[in-house]
């Protein structure tokens, strides 16, 4: 049984770290266009980190679930910010590619 609680709050950690990610994309990238979607990005960050929490302080009990969801979390949120960082790279390398094709083409 606590093996599952804990497993619920890694799933319930990323979902929101996912919806986390999906506020600030939509707030940062298309600022007029969603401004619902980003509430309830916003609502779902909030609520499946609660979940998450109440799963490791039921799994763990309050002190040690609770040290258990700031891991979780903080794995999660590591997770994907390593992941933007990639993906920022690739954008730049490919970026600097087709600066480069489009420069022997012209010369």
């Amino acid at each position: 049984m606590i093996v599952l609680l804990i497993l619920a709050a890694l799933l319930f950690s990323g979902v929101s770290v996912y919806c986390l990610c999906k506020a600030n994309y939509c707030a940062c990238q298309r600022a007029g266009q969603c401004d619902n979607p980003v509430n309830h990005y916003w609502l779902g960050a909030i609520m499946a980190a609660l979940a998450a929490l109440v799963c490791c302080c039921v799994a763990l009990h309050s002190e040690k679930g609770t040290l258990m969801w700031i891991v979780l979390m903080s794995s999660c949120l590591a997770g994907a910010l390593l992941s933007a960082k990639v993906q920022r790279l690739k954008r730049c390398k490919r970026a600097k590619q087709a600066d480069s094709l489009a420069a022997n083409g012209i010369n």
